[in-house]
């Protein structure tokens, strides 16, 4: 299950470098600060198994430039 989130999480920085713009810190800290990572690592959520890009219109909702 971890490596899975990790991946999920890897992806998601990825993605709002890409399409944000943020340094790599800034994308971190946005994707662990987020109501989205917190469904991601919650077990009963099961977000962790779905795709990155499925996720990212999550995070998407939540961050702000």
């Amino acid at each position: 299950m971890q490596f899975i989130i990790n991946c999920d999480i890897e992806a998601l920085v990825s993605l709002l470098q890409k399409d944000k713009g943020l340094s790599l810190l800034d994308a971190f800290d946005r994707v662990y600060n987020s109501d989205t990572y917190q469904k991601i690592i919650n077990r009963n959520t099961s977000l962790y198994l779905q795709s990155p890009y499925y996720i990212y219109d999550y995070l998407k909702s939540e961050v702000t430039n």
